[in-house]
């Protein structure tokens, strides 16, 4: 319903005439039927007048069809914090399992068997990245391991830096000379030929960790 047609509806319902209506709102006659006819339409001052007249509100009286809703608020987001857990990892319970066993085989060690203090305190140092270290634990134990065995092991695998050709070839020494078949030399082929496996697998992890570094820098 137009503003017209709402001012001519109102003055009916309430029994007014033109001239009434006029006198009321201090305008002519011609004025009220222009109104009502849509040939012109109200000042804001005389607007507010006639839904105060009317007893109706400024936005019932001049707005054209139903009063449209408020949007609906957007729905929450809930967002969830996830909290550090606390607590050990699997990692870093094995670095505190070979914390622990370390400094219990150097005690027994001290107390009466010297030949326990060696193994505890490889235990001592390797467990510590597994327990301190965030990134690459295993990788480091490891380097640790091979330091270790060329510190302390490499009399027995001297033929090469890491063993593994030293180890293959007393291997192949062993089989084909019965003179040579001693514990000792079955030892030093275990440690060449496992130091030098452990090493090449070593070297292509730390690779791959270096080179997926290097990668996500140049994403960043």
């Amino acid at each position: 319903m137009t503003l017209a047609e709402k001012i001519l509806s109102l003055r009916t319902q309430r029994g007014m005439s033109q001239d009434a209506l006029a006198e009321k709102m201090e305008v002519s006659r011609q004025s009220v039927s222009k109104w009502e006819t849509g040939q012109s339409v109200p000042d804001l001052d005389k607007i507010i007048k006639l839904a105060d007249l009317f007893g109706v509100s400024v936005d019932e009286l001049v707005r054209d069809g139903e009063r449209p809703q408020p949007p609906e608020p957007p729905e929450a987001k809930v967002i969830y914090v996830e909290r550090e857990k606390r607590g050990l990892t699997p990692i870093q319970t094995l670095g505190v399992v070979a914390e622990g066993t370390g400094v219990g085989l150097s005690l027994v060690g001290l107390m009466g068997a010297p030949i326990l203090i060696l193994p505890g305190a490889a235990l001592v140092i390797l467990g510590l990245p597994l327990l301190l270290a965030r990134k690459h634990p295993f990788l480091i134990t490891g380097w640790l391991a091979v330091a270790l065995s060329l510190l302390v092991l490499n009399p027995y695998t001297s033929v090469s830096p890491w063993g593994l050709i030293g180890g293959l070839q007393r291997l192949y020494l062993y089989v084909t000379t019965p003179e040579l078949q001693y514990r000792s030399t079955l030892f030093a082929i275990f440690v060449g030929i496992t130091r030098g496996l452990l090493v090449l697998v070593l070297l292509f992890f730390t690779w791959r960790a270096w080179k997926n570094r290097t990668a996500s820098k140049k994403d960043g």
